[in-house]
């Protein structure tokens, strides 16, 4: 059985009866950037069909966008899996363009021991499979069963992206408490968030994609979304 058979098996994350549609059809009006991904359960969020539009509720994906606002953010794109390592995202993640590719990634390359190195070799394959003027590389959210190892790994990932030239975004900074552990009401199982921390880890991201130099970069960069 392949590695990416195998996690098929094993969600990773928080269970949604039906993923939520997300169908790659641009919103009518006001879109400044389109985005891909590359992520596991904190992203697919129960769902095994994020390359197909799909995500589950407590995906921070849905709530990029400022609520009872135009859409200025569409996703277009990517790949996520509950359970998978870097290593996975790189071989499954397709051949694509969009103005900004946001890679959250490295919750399961901490459990399963994986070395700095080969992480920071599979995020450098997985920012050039995508055409993307921009990078965004994400911090991962608390583990209250691995505090200090989270923060050594986010600040492994600022380094990494100041050395690449990718913009990182501490996007995980309002889960965490006083602790470095999940804030209260945020996480069902400390480990994954849950809506409310989805909706705060995609708010984060929303506005890192929203700022003006990545819009800049957008209006100039020429790149059409996946259909």
């Amino acid at each position: 059985m392949s590695v990416i058979a195998g996690l098929l098996g094993f969600s990773g994350g928080p269970r949604a009866d039906e993923p939520v549609p997300q169908a790659f059809a641009l919103p009518a009006g006001g879109v400044q950037v389109r985005f891909m991904v590359a992520g596991d359960s904190i992203t697919a969020a129960g769902s095994h069909t994020v390359a197909d539009g799909h995500v589950g509720e407590a995906s921070w994906i849905n709530y990029v966008n400022t609520p009872g606002a135009p859409p200025a953010l569409a996703w277009t794109g990517g790949w996520a899996l509950g359970g998978a390592q870097t290593g996975d995202m790189a071989a499954a993640l397709r051949h694509g363009s969009a103005d900004a590719l946001v890679i959250l990634a490295g919750t399961n390359d901490l459990a399963r021991h994986t070395t700095r190195e080969r992480t920071a070799a599979n995020l450098i394959r997985i920012s050039q499979i995508v055409q993307a003027p921009v990078v965004l590389l994400s911090s991962v959210p608390p583990r209250d069963d691995a505090v200090d190892a989270t923060v050594d790994y986010n600040g492994f990932l600022q380094s990494l992206a100041a050395e690449r030239g990718w913009i990182f975004v501490d996007a995980a900074a309002g889960l965490r408490s006083d602790a470095n552990t999940f804030a209260a009401g945020l996480s069902d199982d400390g480990v994954h968030p849950n809506v409310e921390g989805a909706r705060i880890l995609g708010a984060a991201i929303g506005q890192a994609l929203g700022t003006k130099p990545v819009v800049a970069i957008a209006d100039t960069s020429g790149a059409e979304p996946l259909g």
